[in-house]
């Protein structure tokens, strides 16, 4: 699994930077890529990359701020010529954000060659995709702004090949039909097959935010706490806590503050103002402890199994 930034910028592009995208590769868990935030000039972000719309089936936006959605009906009409037709896709967001695509198709006179479905998303809705659990939680933004947190189902544990063979099972289908079933039976014995399997790998979870101010709640602290990374704005890099707060959005030490009432693997920093140049960023990168990072164009995070 891997974490994939598009584009890391706050607001408008810059040289450096183009406005909010992210890719959830899981193409080796799932064979798909999860889109999160749409911004202007993201089918170009995605021509300097290896990801095939066509493998994009899930879209999440996170708010309708024009840096976070303005990519999208074009990302939309481009699919449908790069392998995408026919093949379904689903756009969970805010309320609102049909109404948009489907007037910006309208008024273009633009069309689809493959279906797609809107998932109106709220505070507290948790649902299934594609075997994940993914989970909504309200923000602190001048418009609706929503957190998405996916969690991956836990991975069962590995047959003890070598135990089955001490009592005469030697590898073969029949290991496949023993994973699968609670107890099996060997010359007439009842085992349980949970003693024959090693402990399973805990599911990962990535926790995405879109734009905010510093929530203190405990209870959203806990949808945070054991997650592998953590992705959060730091639209101000440099003090300005109250300017930040005014203006409905986080800075850097306030939220490390903040977040250090929970555990986490890897804590990422993006929608950055573009009034950082390369060196300051690097600066403040620079006191940073290990696992924490401020995101960049085209950062590429793994995320291992058993990180925690």
């Amino acid at each position: 699994m891997k974490f994939k930034v598009l584009g890391s910028g706050a607001g408008i592009p810059s040289r450096t930077r183009n406005t909010q995208s992210f890719v959830l590769d899981v193409v080796e868990e799932i064979n798909q890529y999860f889109l999160i935030d749409a911004s202007e000039a993201l089918q170009h972000r995605i021509l300097d990359t290896t990801i095939r719309p066509s493998k994009i089936k899930h879209i999440f936006i996170t708010h309708l701020h024009g840096d976070h959605i303005f990519g999208l009906p074009g990302f939309l009409s481009s699919r449908a010529h790069q392998g995408g037709e026919g093949i379904p896709l689903v756009v969970h967001g805010p309320k609102g954000l049909e109404e948009w695509v489907e007037a910006t198709f309208r008024t273009s006179s633009s069309h689809l060659n493959y279906p797609i479905q809107f998932n109106e998303v709220g505070h507290g809705d948790a649902f299934d995709v594609e075997g994940f659990t993914v989970t909504v939680r309200l923000l602190d933004h001048a418009i609706d702004s929503f957190l998405y947190v996916f969690e991956e189902p836990d991975k069962p544990g590995a047959l003890k090949s070598e135990k089955l063979r001490d009592i005469g099972i030697r590898p073969g289908p029949v290991y496949k039909e023993i994973k699968s079933s609670d107890t099996f039976e060997h010359e007439g014995i009842i085992y349980e097959t949970a003693d024959f399997l090693n402990a399973p790998s805990d599911g990962r979870k990535i926790a995405v935010h879109g734009d905010t101010r510093v929530i203190r709640d405990k209870e959203y602290l806990a949808l945070l706490d054991g997650a592998d990374l953590i992705v959060h704005e730091a639209t101000y890099l440099h003090g300005e806590q109250e300017k930040a707060h005014l203006y409905f959005h986080s800075e850097i030490d306030d939220v490390l503050m903040n977040l250090s009432q929970i555990s986490y693997c890897q804590l990422l920093f993006s929608h950055i103002s573009n009034r950082y140049d390369a060196e300051m960023v690097q600066q403040v990168e620079g006191q940073l402890a290990e696992n924490i990072r401020i995101a960049h164009d085209f950062l590429e995070i793994t995320i291992p199994r058993d990180s925690r």
